[in-house]
């Protein structure tokens, strides 16, 4: 991690559209950084798709300005009421332009160490199909948080932590140094949550046993689901049953070819994140 000061050891980066889901994206965000000993950097990006409907020049230069002046009252507003609820001093940062492009180069900028999103309500279609999340999947190879909706992450260094190993999760030496710092003062066991494949059974238990000997880990708890069409249904219900908080998964690895992706359709990093009502730590490394 790029600061390791006691005092400000994580830097966060929340992206929100000023929603709702906003709102519950960076509580979750603020009680992470306190327990983690971080800052809470907040970037909003207006597409320009209200602006390019005017043809002449100064009737757009207007709406920009109006945008702008509106935009940054909601940021202020939403950043104020938060800030003085938890009294922890966000900054903000908003600009005009296309929100992937925007955020991709913003996060080059700033390089944080964790970007935090809100979850979109599940539709029809896949929600990941062509939005933001699945951009920053894509393209950012850091951590990212997935916040949940119903549940709020607490902030009093004793958050109920799961990890789910996919077999095919692929481990960094961030997510080993990021267990440690979050399971600083473990008061509740880790719990681990595997879908057994024979395959890749030894793997799966390999990559427990490395993080259980990395964080010094004596209570932890391990769950095994075995492999079905319903085995991710059955991990996401257990996991909100086990009052579990914060749910870490490894970067999912690649699979080639379009058979390989149909078997593994069912076990996606999109169908965990669908499914799940909680935040979900998707750690470094592709």
């Amino acid at each position: 991690m790029k600061n390791q000061d006691h005092k400000n050891k994580y830097q966060l980066l929340v992206l929100i559209d000023l929603t709702k889901k906003s709102y519950t994206a960076l509580k979750n965000a603020i009680n992470l950084a306190k327990v983690m000993r971080g800052t809470i950097e907040v970037f909003h990006v207006s597409p320009p798709a209200d602006v390019v409907k005017y043809e002449n020049q100064l009737s757009a230069m207007r709406a920009i300005s109006e945008i702008h002046t509106t935009t940054e009252k909601k940021l202020q507003d939403l950043i104020l009421e938060i800030s003085e609820e938890e009294n922890v001093a966000i900054t903000y940062k908003f600009t005009f332009g296309n929100v992937k492009n925007e955020i991709h180069n913003y996060i080059q900028k700033t390089n944080p160490d964790i970007v935090v999103i809100g979850k979109r309500e599940k539709k029809i279609i896949n929600f990941l199909e062509d939005g933001v999340t699945k951009f920053l999947l894509k393209k950012h190879s850091g951590i990212i948080m997935i916040a949940g909706n119903e549940r709020t992450i607490q902030s009093n260094s004793n958050i109920s932590l799961g990890f789910y190993n996919n077999n095919n999760n692929v481990i960094d030496k961030n997510t080993i140094q990021f267990v440690k710092d979050l399971h600083e003062q473990p008061r509740k066991p880790i719990k681990f949550f595997s879908i057994r494949k024979r395959s890749a059974a030894e793997k799966a238990k390999l990559t427990i046993s490395r993080i259980k000997t990395a964080c010094n880990l004596m209570n932890a708890v391990e769950y095994e689901f075995e492999e079905s069409p319903y085995s991710i249904n059955g991990l996401t219900t257990y996991v909100s049953k086990n009052n579990v908080e914060l749910l870490c998964m490894g970067r999912f690895s690649d699979t080639k070819g379009w058979l390989n992706r149909l078997i593994n359709r069912k076990s996606s990093m999109g169908n965990v994140i669908e499914k799940l009502n909680i935040s979900l730590l998707v750690t470094g490394g592709k």
